[in-house]
């Protein structure tokens, strides 16, 4: 750690050195801090109710420091959860758990018997690879006659679809949510993997739909462009020029 610091600041300069330091220390003790209240969290989350969608989403946006907060535009959130609310799936399927934001709001807005799979990326450049402290909390999301199965592999192994098909026993995806591997790649992989899984008259849902720089948003917008036509299709989006988020739903 000595020798990247020193090479931090002789390539970087002793400024960003520092930036970079103040920067690990605070994401260290908000890791420590989020450790020490998951009990709390868990009672919270179990017994908390929500009067509207836009009270539950504000909720996972600002509670307890963004512990659960969605990587989302809160306006394309709650669109996209309304419509949930509408259809009413039993079987969602999410590719990229991250801070188990929208794995939260899923299972807020879903059937109170739905079943919720969500898939990790370990690792993954756009917030796979949750710690071990944080799946009691993830679980804990169920409602009591809901199952969450939380699945920490990679999304395109195709054991990962064996368990999954094994989860499902027969049943079909009402709602599959595509947000891990953003490479224009990944995301077509995981669309050409798990979209046979999806009912007739289910929806499939693609985050980072708005055209960025690559860190942002990846291959997605690339890959929307073109699959979007091939089906009917809505794209919630607050602002073309956003650089990043947007969604994308067809349906099948």
């Amino acid at each position: 750690m000595i020798m990247r610091a020193i090479e931090i600041a002789k390539n970087e300069g002793f400024f960003i050195l520092i930036k970079r330091s103040h920067d690990f220390v605070k994401f260290k003790l908000k890791e420590k801090y989020h450790r020490l209240i998951i009990p709390y969290a868990i009672w919270k989350i179990k017994n908390i109710k929500f009067r509207s969608v836009e009270e539950l989403v504000d909720f996972s946006f600002n509670w307890l420091h963004g512990l659960i907060r969605p990587m989302q535009v809160r306006e394309e959130i709650i669109e996209l959860l309304k419509i949930l609310s509408e259809r009413k799936p039993k079987v969602v399927l999410e590719i990229g758990t991250a801070n188990g934001g929208t794995l939260f709001l899923f299972s807020r807005v879903v059937p109170e018997d739905a079943t919720l799979i969500s898939v990790d990326l370990p690792g993954g450049r756009f917030g796979g690879g949750y710690p071990n402290w944080k799946v009691p909390l993830y679980k804990a999301f169920a409602l009591p006659t809901q199952d969450i199965h939380l699945i920490r592999a990679n999304s395109h192994d195709p054991e990962t679809l064996e368990t999954i098909e094994e989860i499902l026993n027969g049943r079909k995806v009402d709602f599959l949510f595509i947000d891990g591997d953003h490479s224009y790649e990944g995301v077509k992989a995981d669309f050409e993997m798990y979209s046979p899984l999806v009912a007739d008259g289910g929806i499939i849902a693609f985050h980072d739909i708005v055209p960025g720089p690559q860190e942002n948003v990846g291959g997605v917008p690339k890959f929307w462009k073109e699959i979007k036509n091939k089906y009917p299709y809505q794209e919630i989006v607050k602002d073309w020029n956003q650089e990043w988020g947007g969604i994308g739903i067809i349906f099948k």
